[in-house]
């Protein structure tokens, strides 16, 4: 399966694996499990700025291009430490039919569903409540604003991703790691048969 690993470091530097450890846990976890790595995503700590999302809104426009389909992180806290917006984001990648996976094993039953964890059931139940709500009576329901994706650059020879590590000054940190030969996950968008 070819995945797009998320990492983010704590708001308080002294809680938690910093990102970069996160990181090399995300790539032993590939390595062992024999998936493939698209990219790794990052929201890392910059001083004089809040942290921010940007690396978690690199990473949905990395998915829509549909080169990837799942999500690895290290652990669900690296999505937030809050029970309920985990639940919300989870909820998110689950409805573009992105798997969610984590490399700490006792994650694996969290992401379970039915999840062991009342409150996740509770969660769950009213993020299904809200998209019957919005089926019921129309996308108007609710004031919500559409999220903005960043796109990739593509490459004017092939329309494929320029895969090319993106630094830029917003801390974000995207490292895209191409295909390699013979790899068995590639899938071309002239042909998606190979």
């Amino acid at each position: 399966m070819r995945v797009v690993g998320y990492v983010r470091d704590t708001p308080d530097p002294s809680e938690a694996e910093p990102a970069f450890a996160q990181a090399e846990r995300v790539r032993r976890w590939i390595k062992d499990s024999g998936h493939q790595l698209v990219a790794i995503c990052q929201d890392v700590r910059t001083a004089g700025r809040t942290l921010g999302r940007d690396g978690y809104r690199a990473m949905i426009g990395v998915l829509s291009t549909g080169e990837a389909e799942a999500v690895l992180v290290p652990s669900l806290d690296a999505l937030s430490p809050d029970k309920v917006t985990q639940e919300i984001m989870l909820w998110d990648l689950r409805a573009r039919n992105i798997a969610v996976l984590s490399a700490t094993e006792t994650d694996l039953e969290l992401l379970a569903d039915p999840s062991p964890d009342s409150l996740r059931i509770l969660i769950r139940d009213v993020l299904a409540k809200v998209v019957d709500h919005v089926d019921m009576v129309g996308t108007g329901a609710l004031p919500l604003s559409e999220p903005q994706t960043p796109s990739l650059p593509a490459s004017d020879e092939t329309d494929e991703i320029a895969l090319e590590a993106d630094h830029d000054e917003s801390g974000v940190v995207v490292e895209l790691i191409p295909p390699q030969p013979g790899d068995p996950f590639r899938r071309s968008r002239i042909n998606p048969a190979l």
